[in-house]
């Protein structure tokens, strides 16, 4: 589709310049020829990739107010609001995980509504929660506007549903009236045919602050008057069908609207999005270092370039590239044991460098960065280097250079993609002695502490109606290396904010019955000043031949310590890996401090009794990586913490930002019950790399997840760091 605009684009310029009469032949070469071909350039090109605004909803869909519409967001873009929408007030969530799939999730608040039983408990007007989704089978920008866009999409379809619609509709837009038109069929609470206009009259202004101004109407096919349809009895009101309004975008990052709902309602929304998925950052990476240049230093080893001194110039370029180099070893290898151009030589001289990736989530930007360094600092009688990159006090793969290719690469004969294949990544080939490489003439050690600051978010929904409870707040990380590889994690909480003030931790309509492994948590995150959320020690290990293996013991969470071991097989060049894991846990004693509880919560109905408690779970894992779809699928069966057992299924999207999104969903048989029905625990989680708020590149990353439900079946607790996420963040391409 890009070529064929490209041919467009010149045809149009040479149909212009051969017939237009601002443009002859002998005036081609002067400088107000030149400057009027590339305003026609830019103009032909403005108007080849000229795209309609797609405006959102109430719920944060693609839509008018009330009514979906066919069209969604970029790939990458993730969206929060705010509606009032009398009689309800909606906090809303859009994330756009792939270019054809919308998810949306709505904290909904009945206004002036009492829960029955939760109303005077403190938990505020009766509310509901819901998750849409949608899936465009076409889209109206497949072909140029040229065809309609045809969606299909499920609202409220997860929990109480009562909101619950499907639908289908179609959308066809008009750039030459900058006018979008929508027609669609729905069942449930959207009930049969329903529309919706966008008329955006200054699309093409040449003033910024008008082109955002669009004109919307709808046919809301809502039938309000039905109560089994309408929740609300404020809400049943309706004189017509038809909604007016208006929306306005600005920085084509804010949305605002204002409209006339039911012929009774003035509604009113607000919401932010940004594609955190395809960004390259929040603010330009200034303070990233250009790959290695100068000076170069090829000097032979010898009585003019001591092997400490190549070392230092190895340490201080290293380092600031992003990379500390931790080992240094020199050794004469026998000639049948290389791969290098140089067939005459019998003895090669071979340079192994142990290293760290401080900075980099890209494998590319690291080998990069390596390859310019090699280029640029190796002495030139140097035959071979192997590059050992380590995370986390194992070695996770090496790179193996022939200098003879390197040097061509330096003199330009070869590019960096001929470079990859001829100095191909691969498997640590001794990983438990790879600290006996020859004659060691350089060697440091890991920090042995380091600091991080990032955000403490403690949220739940705990209540049979999907009450919200946060605690806010701010971790300070302390981490770092005793013993050169036994690496330590202590994580510090401060609570700032929080709602969960006199809560007991019982779910007020729907206890758990199972004993309590996690629905007490809230206990935990209402704990005042300064605790201890996590502290432990792991050491890990690079087994051979793609198997790895590690132990932790420590606290491993606010909630849970203990001591856990896992073994990984990942190869190196597989899309797939298996693993089994264990752990024996105890529940930590209240109060952020080191001690432990022999016991644990059991309700009998919702009379509170105490058992003796002794925690274990154990899981198969298995894991895929779905490269051309750039998705991460999880199994994980075995036994859970409340002694139950199942699967847990998780799937997750990632971004070339490097943003994940996941989606979890775990069958056991707890047989926990939920308003009657037997509940499977499901929910969302994401981690998204600090670097985007950065001026530098960094590894660093902040997780957040929530469960649709607090509840104790289908709960595991963290044991540390997981050996597939260290490695595979060391492999993204």
């Amino acid at each position: 589709m890009r070529h064929l605009r490209h041919l467009k684009l010149l045809w149009i310029l040479l149909v212009i310049t051969s017939h237009s009469q601002l443009f002859t032949w002998d005036d081609c070469n002067t400088g107000n020829s030149l400057i009027n071909d590339m305003l026609i350039v830019q103009y032909w090109n403005d108007r080849i990739n000229d795209r309609l605004p797609v405006t959102y909803n109430h719920l944060l869909q693609g839509g008018y107010f009330n009514m979906p519409s066919a069209r969604m967001g970029a790939e990458g873009e993730i969206g929060f609001g705010y509606s009032s929408v009398p009689p309800y007030r909606n906090y809303n969530i859009r994330c756009q995980l792939i270019d054809r799939l919308e998810i949306s999730g709505n904290y909904r608040i009945f206004k002036g509504v009492d829960d029955p039983i939760l109303t005077p408990l403190g938990f505020g007007d009766l509310s509901d929660k819901g998750a849409n989704v949608k899936l465009s089978l076409l889209s109206p920008e497949d072909s140029d506007y040229r065809l309609p866009g045809f969606a299909i999409g499920m609202e409220d379809f997860l929990g109480t549903r009562n909101f619950k619609a499907r639908y289908l509709v179609f959308t066809q837009v008009f750039l030459e009236h900058n006018l979008e038109v929508s027609l669609g069929y729905g069942e449930q609470r959207i009930h049969g045919f329903f529309g919706g206009v966008n008329w955006l009259p200054f699309h093409r202004s040449e003033y910024s602050y008008l082109k955002g101004i669009c004109l919307t109407a709808e046919y809301d096919a809502t039938p309000y008057k039905d109560p089994l349809v309408e929740k609300h009895p404020k809400g049943r009101k309706k004189k017509t069908a038809l909604n007016v309004g208006f929306k306005y975008r600005l920085w084509n990052h804010f949305d605002a609207s204002l409209s006339y709902v039911r012929g009774e309602e003035l509604a009113f929304s607000a919401s932010t999005f940004y594609n955190f998925g395809e960004t390259k950052g929040l603010l330009p990476k200034i303070h990233d270092p250009l790959p290695y240049l100068a000076p170069i230093n090829v000097e032979p080893l010898g009585d003019m370039r001591p092997e400490d001194v190549m070392a230092q110039d190895l340490v201080f370029a290293m380092n600031e590239q992003g990379f500390d180099l931790l080992d240094v070893w020199l050794n004469d290898m026998p000639f049948q044991d290389m791969e290098c151009l140089d067939y005459e030589l019998e003895w090669q001289k071979v340079l192994t460098l142990r290293i760290l990736n401080q900075n980099y989530r890209t494998e590319r930007d690291v080998r990069m960065r390596l390859n310019n360094l090699l280029a640029y600092l190796v002495p030139s009688n140097i035959d071979y280097v192997t590059v050992i990159l380590e995370c986390e006090g194992f070695p996770i793969q090496e790179y193996h250079y022939c200098m003879d290719y390197v040097r061509d690469y330096a003199a330009r004969e070869i590019g960096p993609h001929e470079l990859r294949v001829l100095t191909p990544l691969e498997e640590v080939e001794d990983p438990l002695g790879y600290y006996s490489k020859g004659d060691l003439i350089f060697k440091q050690h890991r920090d042995l502490w380091n600091l991080e600051l990032y955000p403490k978010t403690d949220t739940l929904f705990g209540s049979s109606r999907g009450k919200f409870k946060y605690a806010l707040g701010l971790n300070l990380g302390i981490n770092g290396y005793v013993l050169s590889s036994l690496y330590y994690s202590i994580r510090l909480g401060y609570t700032v904010v929080s709602n969960l003030d006199h809560l007991r931790g019982i779910d007020r309509l729907n206890p758990s019955q199972l004993i309590n492994v996690r629905s007490d948590v809230v206990l935990y995150y209402d704990q005042k000043g300064l605790t201890l959320d996590a502290a432990f020690l792991q050491k890990n290990w690079n087994l051979g031949c793609g198997w790895y293996g590690r132990v932790a013991a420590g606290y491993f969470e606010e909630e849970y310590g203990g001591a856990a071991g896992e073994v990984l097989y990942y190869p190196l060049h597989g899309s797939w890996a298996i693993g089994l894991e264990a752990a024996a846990l105890k529940k930590r004693a209240l109060g952020g401090g080191f001690a432990f509880t022999d016991k644990v919560r059991k309700l009998d109905g919702f009379e509170v009794t105490y058992r003796k408690f002794m925690g274990s779970q154990y899981f198969l894992d298995l894991y895929y990586e779905w490269h051309a779809a750039k998705l991460d699928f999880k199994f994980q069966a075995g036994k859970f913490l409340a002694n139950d057992y199942g699967v847990r299924s998780e799937i997750s999207r990632y971004f070339p930002s490097g943003l994940e999104i996941s989606l979890w969903y775990t069958v056991t048989n707890g047989h926990d019950k939920l308003n009657g029905q037997t509940y499977y625990d499901k929910g969302v989680s994401f981690s998204m790399p600090m670097d985007i708020f950065y001026t530098h590149s960094s590894l660093s990353r902040w997780n957040y997840g929530m469960s649709a439900w607090l509840r104790d079946v289908g709960v595991s607790a963290s044991t540390g760091q997981e050996l597939y996420n260290m490695i595979r963040e060391q492999r993204v391409p």
